[in-house]
């Protein structure tokens, strides 16, 4: 898109954004960053997709529920060294010339994500958190089902006892997870709430044309499948 206008006098190109998923597992991220960044190429936008994931599997391919538990020392030492990881890779992107980057992973915590806005912000790169919220637990299942017991994670394991392991990944996010908090010292952050699929949106801060265009299309995406009825009309 070139010389798209981003705002008053400044074009797309010489903006970067980085967007942070938070949330908990199994509430949709991985999905809203991928189909964003389909969204994002087609309007001719460089985007890529940093799978915090991807880097942990590294040194942990095959995890058990207890490798998240925060009190696992050598757990958290290896997802922290993962999130830099990807982070360090984003960056390279972005010097070489990359527009919008998206980090996927669960980013639960206040402090973790005031890292990465610290990173981000040094570098002149804007950061747009996007937060997946949801307690419908028919939809959790149905996540889980789906997309964690095909997870490289649990290759070649039973589906039943990968998706019981999952559900005990959750539990040890849950512990420490931390919505963002836009009331307290996280109010000056620019991001997009997306509860239970979208029922209710909460918008902040957003600041300029490429982050309008990103937060209207994800308030509009459907992350489950629902049926579309055509009808033709004949005389």
């Amino acid at each position: 898109m070139p010389g798209k206008a981003n705002g008053v006098g400044v074009q797309v190109e010489d903006t970067k954004i980085c967007v942070v998923m938070v949330g908990l597992p199994a509430r949709g991220k991985s999905y809203i960053a991928q189909i964003a960044q389909r969204y994002l190429q087609w309007l001719s936008i460089p985007a890529q997709t940093f799978n915090v994931g991807n880097y942990r599997r590294n040194d942990a391919p095959h995890p058990t529920a207890d490798f998240f538990d925060f009190n696992n020392a050598e757990g958290e030492r290896k997802r922290r060294a993962a999130a830099e990881a990807a982070v360090a890779d984003m960056l390279r992107w972005f010097r070489s010339g990359g527009i919008v980057g998206i980090l996927d992973a669960t980013n639960s915590t206040k402090d973790r994500r005031q890292w990465v806005h610290q990173v981000c912000e040094a570098n002149g790169i804007e950061v747009l958190f996007v937060e997946s919220l949801c307690d419908q637990e028919e939809v959790i299942m149905a996540n889980i089902l789906d997309v964690k017991t095909s997870s490289p994670d649990y290759k070649d394991q039973d589906p039943e006892e990968a998706a019981n392991d999952f559900r005990r990944r959750i539990s040890q996010y849950e512990k420490v997870y931390k919505t963002i908090d836009g009331d307290g010292d996280e109010g000056d952050y620019t991001y997009l709430k997306i509860m239970n699929i979208g029922k209710q949106v909460i918008i902040n801060r957003i600041q300029d044309y490429l982050q309008s265009r990103i937060v209207y299309y994800l308030m509009n995406l459907h992350i489950r499948p629902r049926s579309v009825w055509l009808s033709r009309v004949t005389r």
